[in-house]
């Protein structure tokens, strides 16, 4: 018989309901401390109304506390195990995602505008707050909130008025996990701008040393920028061979600007993965590879690559994607090969859906693995697995339609609900 154990890993509270330990009474509320282990019936993260406002619930087996049977815990504070294996969090589903506030704005009690809300249900936040949490959505079986993204946060320290669930224009904020943004995503019909050496973004189209400070900002080789509009001439002429765009997201305006101007020798416009300018033009023959990215050495017989070549010749899946442009870059032979079978693997599901994917996360080091609390055998460290959108579709409707095929780990998570995670590691699945 399966032995299931609930695993204390801090001093925390069990409760009798899913809300904040201030909001209930001494009966309803029981001390634990870290380390301590109870033998449970049966647990859960979710019913049919979602998530349990970042708790798990559980059953206890041929005991009670205080009289009650069943309690829930702050899932940050424990795990559940199965015979010695962890069972939840998932894995990966330690990792955080993070809000991150771009300008002052009002997080609310529920997804509406300000005005028609009473005191209690709005709290003023301000611009550049960070903070972890245990889940967001966009929408749920009614549809989405009106331009809101609904936020849980994690820790109890970071509450607001006690209340760890509210709403945030979005507009206002965007959720980041591993460096990345994974909402708002990007869709299918959006322009990118890909920024492919070290250059400025300028409120002129002129020369950097012909502007002052305050009109040029630092961009780095490999960024990318979702836009609104671009334009490369007006009925003046052109714009002395510079890009004119237009940010279109208010998280990624810089000193509150949109438009800006860069050098089209330094970026370029794609859509659908597809670069649409700098119009090709009569160029001096190529250097001895086609890649301007930054070019690093893999272990091995393997040489040197670039950020922006293909893992896999012919494909779409960059070795810059992998290694975080090349700041996580593989130190053995092993996680090297484990990164190509991967991409050969994703490529095919990207050949399925038709659909460009966003690499949230691939290789992971394990100082990095740590810092975004990743499981401790999390097949990230092995270059064997990447956490991913796809444009146009949440994590779920990705998962089922490479369920059938796919030969490895597929995860989808209530925490993030437009990621899935795709691994080469056992045969296994979680979040369905």
């Amino acid at each position: 018989m399966v032995q299931r154990i609930l695993r204390v890993n801090r001093d925390s509270v069990f409760k009798l309901r899913p809300v904040p330990s201030d909001d209930l009474s001494t009966r309803e509320t029981y001390d634990v401390e870290a380390g301590e282990t109870y033998e449970i019936q049966s647990y859960a993260y979710a019913d049919i109304n979602g998530d349990f406002n970042g708790h798990i619930k559980f059953a206890l087996k041929d005991s009670s506390l205080k009289g009650f049977n069943t309690w829930f815990v702050h899932s940050a504070s424990a795990q559940v195990e199965f015979d010695g294996v962890v069972v939840y969090p998932h894995e990966d589903q330690r990792s955080v995602p993070i809000v991150r506030v771009v300008r002052d704005t009002i997080f609310k009690q529920r997804p509406l505008q300000s005005s028609v809300l009473a005191p209690s249900e709005i709290v003023s936040v301000s611009r550049n707050k960070n903070i972890p949490l245990h889940s967001y959505a966009y929408a749920d079986q009614q549809g989405n909130f009106s331009n809101h993204i609904r936020i849980a946060i994690r820790d109890e320290k970071d509450f607001l008025q006690g209340r760890s669930t509210w709403y945030v224009y979005d507009q206002h904020a965007y959720i980041e996990f591993d460096g990345e943004v994974v909402y708002p995503k990007p869709e299918a019909n959006d322009f990118v701008l890909r920024v492919t050496r070290n250059t400025f973004f300028k409120r002129q189209p002129k020369s950097s040393s012909q502007l002052s400070p305050s009109q040029l900002h630092s961009v780095n080789q490999g960024s990318v920028w979702i836009l609104h509009s671009y334009a490369y001439a007006d009925r003046q002429g052109d714009f002395n061979n510079h890009i004119k765009l237009a940010l279109k997201y208010e998280k990624d305006f810089i000193n509150e600007l949109s438009t800006w101007y860069i050098y089209d020798g330094h970026a370029r416009v794609e859509y659908n993965g597809q670069v649409v300018y700098p119009v090709p033009r009569p160029t001096p023959p190529p250097p001895s590879n086609d890649y301007s990215g930054i070019r690093f050495k893999l272990p091995g017989n393997y040489g040197h690559v670039y950020t922006d070549q293909p893992i896999v010749s012919g494909g779409n899946f960059f070795w810059g994607e992998a290694t975080k442009n090349a700041t996580r870059i593989p130190p053995s032979v092993t996680i090297t090969e484990n990164i190509i079978e991967l991409a050969r693997r994703l490529q095919r599901a990207r050949s399925q859906l038709g659909r460009p994917f966003q690499i949230n996360s691939w290789y992971r080091p394990p100082n990095v693995n740590a810092a975004v609390g990743g499981a401790s055998r999390s097949q990230h460290l092995f270059g064997k697995a990447a956490d991913i959108q796809v444009s146009g579709l949440s994590g779920r409707q990705v998962a089922n339609a490479v369920f059938g095929w796919w030969n490895g780990g597929i995860g989808i998570y209530s925490h993030m609900p437009s990621v899935v995670h795709l691994d080469t590691g056992p045969r296994r699945y979680w979040g369905f």
